[in-house]
């Protein structure tokens, strides 16, 4: 049996999707320092090349590959490229994704509708899809697929229905999934995070970031870099029995409903707060 431990993903190569930014671009790096040939698939082309410049200069290998997955012949050149520069692929980390404002279902625009469907659930499959063809054909090993679904596929967010089902559909793809190559050493995981400190959360008022913060159980936002240690996990030999797995990185949000009840015996410790 190989060591397990983090070295084991050293030399894989794995494609990001939307790794110009938030979650994949913590998930880019992280891979990198851990000797990870990352490629970044973004449509962020200045963004992108950042986060490129950023792995290289630390000593990481890196390349920006312009990628819309919710056009499928534009994944499966992304992969072509990929797979003939390295001659195999490894890992794939299915995690652009949209999301939409906050509406009942009655309001949501049907157009909007769709091209959250393109994005997230298609450009998931596109990418599922055209990796595994590749991973097979390459004769590729030890590999992954990691699917990014999210906290709201679990436990829901009123006037966000629409954003919440296209992710508990892409919960249940990767479940399934990972019954169809349990046998054929390409294990397939989805991390469900819950509300995590991205670019986005700077453009809210502050009213609303509050409140987000505040129904975190632990009360802060998660680092886009506590999501990026699961992912890298799922790729080492120590998780080559998970498979079919949906891991909430959320402090428990979805474990139920928050009450702020004091306990009759305070916690003595002095955790900072």
């Amino acid at each position: 049996m190989k060591p397990c431990d983090f070295k084991s993903v050293e030399g894989k190569v794995v494609i990001i999707t939307g790794a110009a930014s938030g979650i994949g671009r913590a998930m880019a790096k992280v891979f990198a320092a851990n000797g990870m040939k990352v490629v970044i698939a973004d449509i962020q082309d200045e963004l992108g090349a950042k986060v490129v410049a950023e792995i290289t200069e630390n000593g990481g290998e890196a390349m920006y590959i312009h990628t819309n997955v919710a056009d499928e012949e534009n994944v499966i050149s992304t992969i072509k490229t990929v797979t003939d520069k390295y001659g195999k692929l490894n890992v794939m980390v299915n995690n652009a994704a949209l999301s939409t404002p906050l509406h009942p279902v009655h309001e949501n625009e049907t157009k909007t509708v769709e091209r959250l469907l393109s994005v997230d659930y298609m450009g998931t499959f596109h990418g599922m899809k055209h990796a595994i063809n590749a991973m097979l054909a390459t004769n590729s090993q030890d590999c992954s697929i990691i699917n990014v679904s999210s906290a709201e596929a679990i436990i829901g967010t009123e006037n966000f229905a629409v954003y919440a089902s296209i992710k508990a559909a892409i919960s249940q793809l990767t479940k399934v999934a990972g019954l169809d190559y349990a046998k054929h050493d390409i294990t397939v995981n989805a991390i469900a995070p819950g509300a995590t400190h991205t670019e986005i959360f700077d453009t809210i008022p502050k009213e609303q970031f509050d409140l987000t913060r505040k129904n975190s159980p632990n009360e802060r936002f998660a680092k886009p870099e506590e999501m990026a240690y699961m992912a890298l996990y799922l790729c080492t030999d120590m998780a080559r029995y998970i498979t079919g797995a949906v891991f909430s990185v959320d402090a428990a949000m979805t474990g139920g409903r928050i009450n702020d009840i004091e306990w009759e015996n305070p916690d003595p410790r002095d955790l900072g707060k």
